[in-house]
């Protein structure tokens, strides 16, 4: 039968240990995403980078607008090319695909065919995803083919008539664009999306 002192010694450890996980969970789950730019009542963030070097970007977002004006300026994505400067053609196809021709200056533009997904809520809310389509129309001339763009938008009602909105985005320009593009984009450029974004939703 053990002594009294190591069921005791035995016991503190299991808490020491139960206590480092509880403390560094949170720790690690924040160190994930770090806050590189705050605009248009956003938190724009950097989270995991995959094995191609593509960072994920979030925003968290609380917009004092209606819930149906965010929705529907989510949901339009065939107009994102009438007020996000950086789409500068987002044409649905017959099929429902979606083709798109991005911009950035210093580069060329970026041309991908998306999929599309809509998803609403119980609760009012609403998510608009896309990826790369396995289809990818033909590339036109003096364009590059982006081989990645994963993303979403949604929204959810919150407190007070404030809407909390998450973007989210991990993208490869493909070609050879430099790091320095790479990251001014990932503070400016989506700064520039979340305030074009709101700014539709408000009208």
């Amino acid at each position: 039968m053990q002594s009294f002192e190591v069921r005791y010694v035995r016991f503190f450890r299991w808490v020491l240990v139960v206590m480092l996980v509880l403390l560094t969970a949170p720790a690690a789950v924040a160190a994930e995403f770090k806050v590189v730019a705050k605009r248009a009542d956003c938190s724009i963030s950097v989270g995991d980078r995959d094995a191609d070097g593509n960072d994920l970007i979030v925003a968290h977002c609380r917009w004092a607008l209606p819930l149906a004006r965010v929705v529907a300026a989510f949901e339009n994505y065939a107009q994102h090319d009438d007020y996000l400067w950086s789409v500068v053609e987002s044409t649905i196809l017959a099929d429902g695909r979606v083709l798109q021709v991005h911009q950035a200056n210093g580069i060329a533009d970026r041309q991908i065919t998306l999929d599309f997904t809509n998803q609403h809520f119980p609760d009012g809310g609403f998510k608009s995803s896309w990826t790369r389509s396995a289809v990818q129309e033909p590339l036109a001339k003096g364009r590059v083919d982006a081989p990645l763009d994963d993303g979403s938008w949604e929204v959810h009602p919150g407190k007070d008539g404030v809407c909390d909105v998450t973007y989210s985005l991990r993208y490869d320009p493909g070609g050879r664009v430099p790091t320095w593009i790479v990251r001014a984009f990932q503070k400016g450029g989506t700064g520039d999306i979340l305030e074009q974004m709101r700014e539709a939703a408000s009208r």
